[in-house]
């Protein structure tokens, strides 16, 4: 059985830089994280062992020693070694400021691995994040402190040069990505295509080519991952997180919620509050 120990946290709007996530896990062999979307930027480091990270089309076959970065609104699974499998921490934030830090440490979703050497430093800051008993003021700054410091120990390294299979990248579906983002409760697949001046056929060719996913598809996964990161995050009624993710009907989004994840939110949430 895998060993984790995780936090989630909300950050206020307008906020210009906050923890949404942090944690540690040992996982099992082939342990699977995804298809997921997340609406925040999420850096894992490999403590031990090996396992596989995929990004647009992309795998990275990644080691001890090596991290990743998962930029907001992108498509990605990660899974772990069937001989060896990893064990990793991980740390997510989000705010105005976000991408100008992460900017800065040269990766990105288009070299979105590093390396590092300072396994122990960087598994420090996630240990003491996850022993603050919340974040009040007072802790809520030692923890941005630590994260600066997980940041500045990640600038210390290099981009790494890994064994990946690069598919051609897609103008139009980076901006349909951008846009589903942007429009979440809105947004379909007709408006959609006309946001971004093609046509529908043409926008599903693109998705499929790029994602292996419709449009549609992408959405809903969009949608219901947000949905998730509410739940566990906040104490936004389920009927508002239906809302801000875009279902008209609670009772649709339950069905689809419990389609996914095989537990009605309510069910999920009681569960992601248990420590």
């Amino acid at each position: 059985m895998e060993r984790a120990i995780a936090r989630d946290y909300a950050i206020r709007p307008n906020e210009e830089l906050g923890l949404t996530s942090v944690g540690r896990s040992d996982t099992m062999p082939e342990h699977k994280y995804g298809p997921a979307v997340r609406p925040y930027y999420l850096i894992h480091y490999i403590l031990a062992g090996s396992g596989t990270f995929k990004v647009n089309n992309i795998a990275y076959h990644l080691h001890a020693g090596q991290g990743f970065l998962i930029e907001p609104n992108y498509r990605t699974t990660y899974v772990a070694d069937k001989e060896t499998p990893w064990s990793y921490v991980w740390l997510g934030f989000a705010g105005k400021s976000a991408a100008t830090w992460i900017n800065q440490l040269n990766i990105s979703e288009t070299s979105p691995v590093f390396n590092s050497t300072e396994s122990y430093e960087l598994a420090d800051c996630v240990n003491k994040i996850l022993a603050l008993d919340n974040l009040a003021p007072a802790n809520n700054l030692r923890a941005i402190s630590y994260l600066f410091r997980f940041l500045s120990y990640i600038a210390r390294g290099t981009v790494a040069n890994v064994q990946q299979v690069r598919p051609k990248q897609n103008y139009y579906v980076t901006e349909a990505i951008q846009n589903i983002s942007h429009h979440v409760t809105t947004v379909t697949v007709d408006n959609l295509a006309q946001a971004i001046n093609i046509n529908r056929s043409y926008l599903t060719a693109l998705f499929k080519r790029n994602l292996d996913l419709t449009p549609s598809e992408y959405i809903r996964n969009f949608r219901i991952t947000k949905a998730r990161h509410l739940l566990e995050s906040s104490d936004t009624s389920i009927d508002q997180v239906a809302e801000q993710c875009g279902y008209q009907h609670l009772n649709s989004f339950t069905r689809v919620f419990k389609q996914t994840y095989g537990i009605s939110p309510r069910q999920y949430r009681q569960q992601s509050k248990i420590k």
